[in-house]
């Protein structure tokens, strides 16, 4: 039996370490930033190799590494990638038996690592957005305590209700981290079945979206969150940390300083890590907080999703700031 499941997709990464010199800054860019090469030439790398990732697979490592019993839900395709992924997920200790093969690639990422630890992804989005829910093996689950659902892209996205109502009916917690596709549906869609989770993971960005509220007021946005959704509201800033709401209580975490070598899997890190933390200590916001702020900082420190992901015993509770307050 899995004490929790998870959701999402599951990819075949591939990391390029580029070379110095092709960052530049411009207004005409979001970021302010933008890497740029001449069209047609061939650029020389530092570096490059190979992982798994994904937000569904990323999860459920962080979650197999803190002690838990899980399996991973989602598609992958009838190919090379897709069959490496698998005999992973079994090989570690993984639950497999949700997974379906479909005609679809496997999805890839390429993601562009450059001297100033920024990256810049280019997403396939292939096989993980075929799941049929439909065809889930959902009796076969046992009634798991956890259903952890990473963001889920394209028409996948459209089974987020019928996940929640599932957990919700056979009284299944549910951890939902939201992605740009959801977001785009819109709280009008969304809000019934966010109603119904346990705990909500956003970026600061993806916050700003979803409550229509600017990134600089941060406690608007927290205060919004609270009306949308019920229970347990965890914003993430990045390298400035994250904030944490529970009812009327507002914790502000900070960010811990080390050398970031790569930052693919931070935010799957700390979701997993906050919900770990919340299994593991029988709902105690803070030392989820903790748990998921130690597992983004260990992950982000080593190149790959999974491979620095922090362990059941590792220690890190007194590393961590976090200040307790009121939302007004």
């Amino acid at each position: 039996m899995s004490e929790i499941v998870t959701f999402g997709s599951a990819t075949w990464d591939i990391f390029l370490k580029m070379p110095s010199g092709l960052v530049i800054k411009s207004k005409d860019f979001s970021s302010g930033f933008a890497i740029a090469f001449n069209l047609g030439s061939k650029i020389d790398l530092e570096d490059m190799y190979f992982s798994f990732g994904g937000g569904g697979v990323n999860t459920a490592f962080t979650f197999l590494n803190q002690g838990l019993d899980v399996a991973y839900c989602g598609s992958v395709g009838n190919d090379i990638p897709g069959k490496e992924i698998i005999n992973l997920l079994k090989e570690s200790g993984i639950g497999t038996d949700f997974i379906q093969i479909v005609d679809k690639p496997t999805n890839n990422s390429v993601i562009m690592n450059t001297s100033e630890n920024e990256r810049t992804v280019l997403a396939y989005r292939g096989a993980s957005e075929m799941l049929d829910i439909e065809d889930v093996y959902w009796s076969d689950m046992n009634n798991p305590s956890w259903f952890y659902i990473a963001p889920l892209s394209g028409k996948l996205s459209k089974s987020t209700e019928a996940i929640v109502d599932f957990a919700k009916k056979n009284k299944i917690k549910v951890a939902i981290n939201l992605g740009n596709s959801q977001i785009a549906m819109g709280i009008e869609k969304l809000g019934p079945s966010l109603k119904k989770v346990d705990v909500l993971l956003l970026n600061l960005e993806e916050a700003s979206l979803l409550t229509h509220i600017p990134e600089n007021d941060e406690i608007g946005i927290m205060s919004e969150l609270n009306k949308i959704h019920n229970g347990i509201n965890v914003v993430t800033k990045g390298a400035d940390g994250a904030l944490v709401s529970d009812k009327d209580v507002l914790y502000n975490a900070f960010a811990c300083t080390v050398k970031v070598v790569d930052k693919t899997g931070a935010g799957d890190a700390f979701g997993a890590g906050f919900v770990s933390g919340l299994i593991k200590s029988n709902n105690n916001v803070e030392w989820g907080i903790r748990r998921a702020i130690a597992n983004a900082t260990s992950c982000i420190k080593v190149p790959g999703a999974i491979n620095g992901l922090l362990k059941e015993n590792d220690s890190f509770e007194d590393k961590i700031k976090i200040e307790k307050g009121k939302i007004v």
